[in-house]
Protein backbone atom coordinates (compact mmCIF):
# COMPACT_ATOMS: atom_id res chain seq x y z
CA UNK A 1 0.00 0.00 0.00
CA UNK A 2 1.38 3.62 -0.91
CA UNK A 3 0.56 6.59 0.82
CA UNK A 4 1.02 9.63 -0.52
CA UNK A 5 0.04 13.26 -1.25
CA UNK A 6 -3.17 13.72 -2.55
CA UNK A 7 -3.78 15.22 -6.40
CA UNK A 8 -6.40 16.28 -8.51
CA UNK A 9 -6.70 12.62 -10.45
CA UNK A 10 -8.09 11.38 -7.01
CA UNK A 11 -10.99 13.63 -6.92
CA UNK A 12 -13.35 10.90 -8.05
CA UNK A 13 -12.18 8.51 -5.45
CA UNK A 14 -11.83 11.58 -3.15
CA UNK A 15 -15.84 12.52 -3.63
CA UNK A 16 -16.71 8.72 -3.76
CA UNK A 17 -15.24 7.51 -0.12
CA UNK A 18 -16.75 10.92 1.52
CA UNK A 19 -20.27 10.51 -0.51
CA UNK A 20 -20.21 6.94 1.51
CA UNK A 21 -19.67 8.62 4.85
CA UNK A 22 -22.38 11.04 3.98
CA UNK A 23 -24.81 8.27 3.06
CA UNK A 24 -23.49 6.16 6.11
CA UNK A 25 -24.30 8.95 8.78
CA UNK A 26 -21.73 7.55 10.84
CA UNK A 27 -18.79 9.81 10.28
CA UNK A 28 -19.76 13.52 9.47
CA UNK A 29 -22.80 16.18 9.55
CA UNK A 30 -22.80 16.79 6.11
CA UNK A 31 -26.14 15.26 4.19
CA UNK A 32 -25.27 16.97 0.69
CA UNK A 33 -22.84 14.85 -1.55
CA UNK A 34 -19.64 16.20 -2.58
CA UNK A 35 -19.19 16.41 -6.39
CA UNK A 36 -15.70 15.85 -8.03
CA UNK A 37 -15.36 19.46 -8.93
CA UNK A 38 -16.14 20.37 -5.07
CA UNK A 39 -13.00 17.51 -4.63
CA UNK A 40 -10.67 18.83 -7.26
CA UNK A 41 -10.99 23.09 -5.37
CA UNK A 42 -10.39 21.01 -2.41
CA UNK A 43 -7.18 19.18 -3.25
CA UNK A 44 -6.13 22.30 -5.27
CA UNK A 45 -6.75 25.15 -2.21
CA UNK A 46 -5.24 22.90 0.88
CA UNK A 47 -1.67 23.71 -0.22
CA UNK A 48 1.27 22.30 1.43
CA UNK A 49 0.14 23.48 5.23
CA UNK A 50 -2.66 20.96 5.36
CA UNK A 51 -1.76 17.54 3.27
CA UNK A 52 -4.55 15.46 2.12
CA UNK A 53 -3.02 12.13 1.82
CA UNK A 54 -4.36 8.72 0.02
CA UNK A 55 -3.49 5.49 0.65
CA UNK A 56 -3.30 3.73 -2.55
CA UNK A 57 -2.85 -0.27 -3.54
CA UNK A 58 -2.70 -1.37 -7.39
CA UNK A 59 -3.80 2.20 -8.33
CA UNK A 60 -6.90 1.84 -6.57
CA UNK A 61 -7.68 4.86 -3.29
CA UNK A 62 -8.62 2.94 -0.41
CA UNK A 63 -9.07 5.91 1.53
CA UNK A 64 -7.90 9.26 2.86
CA UNK A 65 -6.53 11.38 6.11
CA UNK A 66 -6.30 15.39 5.77
CA UNK A 67 -5.45 17.92 7.98
CA UNK A 68 -7.41 21.69 8.25
CA UNK A 69 -6.91 24.90 10.11
CA UNK A 70 -8.49 24.47 13.51
CA UNK A 71 -9.51 28.32 14.23
CA UNK A 72 -8.00 31.28 12.38
CA UNK A 73 -6.02 33.19 15.05
CA UNK A 74 -2.46 32.80 15.00
CA UNK A 75 -2.41 30.71 18.36
CA UNK A 76 -3.34 27.87 17.09
CA UNK A 77 -1.38 27.72 13.68
CA UNK A 78 0.69 24.58 15.03
CA UNK A 79 -2.84 22.70 15.85
CA UNK A 80 -4.55 20.97 13.08
CA UNK A 81 -8.13 19.09 12.50
CA UNK A 82 -8.08 15.79 11.02
CA UNK A 83 -10.10 13.75 9.24
CA UNK A 84 -9.82 10.27 7.91
CA UNK A 85 -12.58 8.17 5.52
CA UNK A 86 -12.14 5.04 4.24
CA UNK A 87 -13.53 3.25 1.64
CA UNK A 88 -16.34 0.87 2.68
CA UNK A 89 -14.82 -2.08 0.82
CA UNK A 90 -11.45 -1.14 2.41
CA UNK A 91 -12.56 -1.01 6.57
CA UNK A 92 -11.43 -2.94 9.32
CA UNK A 93 -7.38 -3.75 6.94
CA UNK A 94 -5.81 -1.40 8.06
CA UNK A 95 -5.62 1.55 6.25
CA UNK A 96 -6.92 3.80 8.26
CA UNK A 97 -4.28 3.29 10.82
CA UNK A 98 -1.61 3.84 8.35
CA UNK A 99 -2.90 6.56 6.92
CA UNK A 100 -3.57 8.14 10.35
CA UNK A 101 -0.07 7.60 11.32
CA UNK A 102 1.82 8.90 8.24
CA UNK A 103 -0.65 11.81 8.77
CA UNK A 104 0.75 12.74 12.45
CA UNK A 105 4.18 12.41 10.58
CA UNK A 106 3.52 14.46 8.09
CA UNK A 107 1.98 17.18 9.99
CA UNK A 108 4.84 16.84 12.69
CA UNK A 109 7.37 17.78 9.70
CA UNK A 110 5.32 20.65 8.69
CA UNK A 111 5.49 22.16 12.30
CA UNK A 112 1.76 21.53 14.30
CA UNK A 113 2.36 20.38 17.85
CA UNK A 114 -1.31 19.28 18.19
CA UNK A 115 -3.85 17.39 16.15
CA UNK A 116 -7.55 17.16 17.17
CA UNK A 117 -11.13 15.74 15.76
CA UNK A 118 -14.40 15.02 16.71
CA UNK A 119 -15.85 11.31 16.28
CA UNK A 120 -19.11 10.65 17.13
CA UNK A 121 -19.75 8.88 20.34
CA UNK A 122 -21.10 5.66 18.45
CA UNK A 123 -18.58 5.64 16.02
CA UNK A 124 -16.38 2.76 17.77
CA UNK A 125 -13.95 2.12 14.54
CA UNK A 126 -12.77 5.86 14.55
CA UNK A 127 -12.78 5.88 18.27
CA UNK A 128 -10.32 3.09 18.75
CA UNK A 129 -8.25 3.88 15.62
CA UNK A 130 -7.51 7.23 17.16
CA UNK A 131 -6.51 5.45 20.53
CA UNK A 132 -4.61 2.95 18.73
CA UNK A 133 -2.53 6.24 17.28
CA UNK A 134 -2.16 7.55 20.21
CA UNK A 135 -5.19 10.24 20.60
CA UNK A 136 -6.85 10.48 23.83
CA UNK A 137 -10.47 11.68 24.45
CA UNK A 138 -10.28 15.19 26.51
CA UNK A 139 -14.44 15.14 26.25
CA UNK A 140 -17.91 15.10 24.93
CA UNK A 141 -19.62 17.51 23.10
CA UNK A 142 -23.06 17.15 24.15
CA UNK A 143 -25.83 17.81 21.43
CA UNK A 144 -22.62 18.85 19.01
CA UNK A 145 -25.78 19.18 15.98
CA UNK A 146 -28.26 17.51 14.19
CA UNK A 147 -28.29 14.66 11.68
CA UNK A 148 -31.58 13.89 10.62
CA UNK A 149 -33.65 15.53 13.38
CA UNK A 150 -31.44 13.68 15.93
CA UNK A 151 -28.98 15.30 18.25
CA UNK A 152 -25.63 13.81 18.77
CA UNK A 153 -22.21 13.65 20.93
CA UNK A 154 -19.47 14.22 19.86
CA UNK A 155 -16.00 12.93 21.68
CA UNK A 156 -12.72 15.48 21.43
CA UNK A 157 -9.73 13.81 20.73
CA UNK A 158 -6.02 15.35 21.05
CA UNK A 159 -2.54 14.33 20.09
CA UNK A 160 0.36 16.46 21.40
CA UNK A 161 3.20 15.96 19.12
CA UNK A 162 5.70 18.13 20.48
CA UNK A 163 6.96 16.28 23.61
CA UNK A 164 9.08 19.28 24.74
CA UNK A 165 5.62 21.26 25.56
CA UNK A 166 4.87 21.09 29.16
Amino acid sequence: MLIRRATVKDAYALASIYNQAIEERNATFETESRSIEDREQWILNQGERYPILVAELNDLVLGFASVSAYRARNCYDGVGEFSVYIDRQSRGQGVGRRLLEELILECKNIGYWKLVSRVFDFNVASRALCKRCGFREVGVYEKHGQLDGQWLNCVIVEKIMDTTIH
